[in-house]
């Protein structure tokens, strides 16, 4: 297997990012909050058992008992609306453990609750990362032809909050300031139209939240029906729930409609013209979004897309991260689909590992991009991302990756890796 230098990928990166024409685009899953010291899933899980008290604590760890080992829970959520449903109006209905249609609601907005305690306020780490990514969208991208988008899986408030203090205007897909509802039309809104002025700026950032947020609710508006609200106040009123985690089906209309929104613009973003969609934080264990990202890809030639990988453990006993070979077929089915692991490089299908021979290595020396420690290849964190893109943005002086490259005598190609 040949090598592939970093610093020649740090150049390639910087190059596909500098495009003004393509429409540029992000996906963060929980790796993005997880840097700043927000808990993944698996502790979430266990934070939320805690907060729970009496019977929805032992309903909520009865259902996760009865899912498959390893489920979190996001799982249990999904399974607590399914009984949820069965149940329906009736008080005297049992599903699971669970009787009654207010037992069943009050254990999903116990939850719900729970997670919004658990995720709410500043992180252990500090918010600079998100505020760095925030101040490089505010010097690079007011000039672009089209909006830049970033879509998110975390239901915390860290890019909102980051985008605010730097002063990026962006657009939720809500309007409003008293409570400001859902507005899909806007959504669904593209430049071109002849009556683009009605919408949001292309100046302004678009963020599209996946899995719904903290801050949205689903407001009682009268006559049994209920609007999605994002609130912004201290607190809500008794009863109204928080919207998070669009479960398989298990919303009303009212509630599924920002969550298929947002698929929907991802769809579309990818599946029409030419773009780039750069994927950090996220393991691809949502298959409802992997088929979305890998049905864009598929459609679209012009689409392109590029995963940061963190990497994972080969066995428990292991201290090293690597490319697994399940993200490795990704990228072999997809060309299109260009994947950046610790340990390996996936391009056009292609497979290389890294080059860390000291005579490749001498320019990337305290670089964001490369960990001479334990040489690995470093934009999988969500740290070193953005102080990669710190190097664009001119707030330190000048590095030597801004200094200029100049190409080797030989390119390395990248091989196919023995079957």
């Amino acid at each position: 297997m040949q090598r592939y230098d970093p610093l020649r990928a740090a150049f390639e990166i910087r190059e596909q990012l500098a495009s003004e024409k393509r429409r540029l685009a992000f996906f963060f899953g929980a790796g993005s909050s997880m840097a700043v010291g927000m808990p993944g899933i698996d502790k979430l899980t266990a934070m939320v058992a805690e907060r729970l008290k009496d019977t929805t604590k032992t309903a909520f760890e009865s259902i996760l008992t009865q899912l498959p080992s390893g489920s979190n829970v996001e799982d249990a959520l999904d399974r607590i609306r399914t009984c949820r449903e069965l149940i329906g109006g009736s008080e005297t209905k049992t599903v699971e453990g669970i009787t009654g249609a207010s037992a069943a609601r009050a254990l999903d907005l116990s939850v719900c609750q729970a997670i919004g305690e658990c995720v709410r306020g500043d992180p252990t780490k500090g918010s600079k990362p998100h505020l760095t990514f925030s101040q490089w969208l505010r010097a690079l991208h007011g000039s672009r032809d089209f909006p830049v988008e970033i879509f998110t899986t975390n239901y915390d408030l860290l890019f909102e909050q980051a985008l605010e203090r730097s002063g990026v205007p962006y657009f939720d897909g809500f309007s409003g300031s008293v409570a400001p509802f859902f507005v899909p039309e806007c959504v669904e809104a593209d430049q071109g139209r002849a009556d683009e002025s009605v919408y949001p700026p292309r100046t302004w950032t678009r963020l599209w939240k996946l899995h719904g947020s903290i801050n949205w609710h689903l407001q009682d508006i009268g006559a049994g029906r209920g609007r999605i609200t994002r609130y912004s106040g201290p607190s809500i009123n008794a009863g109204e729930e928080l919207v998070i985690f669009p479960s398989r089906d298990k919303y009303a209309e009212s509630r599924k409609l920002p969550f298929l929104s947002f698929q929907d613009r991802l769809r579309k973003l990818l599946c029409r013209g030419e773009s780039l969609l750069l994927i950090l934080g996220y393991s691809f264990s949502d298959e409802h979004l992997n088929e979305i990202i890998f049905q864009g890809l598929r459609s679209n030639p012009r689409s392109a897309a590029i995963a940061f990988v963190y990497g994972e453990k080969p066995d428990s006993k292991s201290s090293t991260l690597c490319l697994s070979e399940r993200m490795l077929n990704y990228g072999r089915e997809f060309r299109n689909l260009a994947l950046y692991g610790p340990d390996k490089v996936c391009i056009g299908g292609l497979i290389s590992s890294w080059d860390d021979q000291p005579s490749k290595r001498k320019e990337t020396d305290a670089s964001s991009f490369w960990d001479d420690k334990n040489k690995r290849f470093a934009l999988g964190e969500f740290n070193a991302f953005v102080t990669f893109l710190e190097a664009f943005i001119g707030f330190h002086p000048p590095s030597r990756l801004q200094s200029g490259y100049v190409e080797p005598a030989e390119k390395p190609q990248p091989s196919e890796a023995s079957k």
